[in-house]
């Protein structure tokens, strides 16, 4: 009797050890801005919110780039997919409705048939909170606090980043918010990785 005990005591140790859940905390990069800059190989998922004074809309995102390409896709919260946006350095596709279009902007593509502005033609910068411009407001750690950036067609943003977190070696921006005008875009992104 004494021996089933012990194994049953000795068996429910072991399993509340394997559901135990593990946080892999990396050791931060000594230059990990730089490293960040030039990582041109990432991926990321979140929720993006998109606030006018006519609409509010929600939704998943999934963003990809690797090199110089882009791979941006909006799912609604039961998982429909509402469009996906691919750019390359000289094209951009938008998958919308079930039809494909075409421009050589992304940015004006996107604009043009969802009526939704996002600077998607230089994703990587602001989104890694690398942007590096005189307006840039910095932290303690140097991490991006908030930045007025002009994007490729002219368009003035203001970006604030609110959160972060530490990982692959990086800070990683958690929560930001873009603001265009009457236009306020938040994001949060709880799943960053990288090759």
């Amino acid at each position: 009797m004494t021996r089933q005990y012990l194994f049953l005591a000795i068996t429910f140790l072991f399993l509340g050890g394997c559901a135990q859940q593990i946080v892999s905390k990396t050791v931060l990069y000594d230059d990990w801005k730089p490293r960040l800059v030039n990582q041109k190989t990432w991926h990321v998922e979140g929720k993006l919110a998109f606030i006018s004074p006519d609409e509010r809309q929600s939704a998943n995102l999934n963003w990809q780039q690797r090199e110089n390409n882009n791979d941006l896709v909006l799912t609604s919260f039961i998982g429909t997919r509402i469009l996906q946006l691919k750019q390359t350095s000289k094209m951009a596709e938008l998958e919308f409705d079930d039809k494909k279009y075409f421009d050589t902007d992304a940015a004006r593509l996107l604009k043009r048939l969802t009526g939704f502005t996002l600077p998607v033609n230089n994703a990587g910068s602001w989104l890694k909170g690398t942007i590096d411009d005189q307006s840039l407001v910095v932290d303690q750690l140097g991490r991006a606090k908030q930045v007025l950036w002009f994007d490729n067609n002219g368009k003035k943003w203001q970006i604030d980043y609110s959160s972060y977190i530490q990982s692959e070696g990086y800070w990683l921006p958690t929560k930001l918010t873009l603001k265009h005008q009457q236009i306020k875009i938040k994001i949060q992104l709880y799943d960053w990785r990288f090759n």
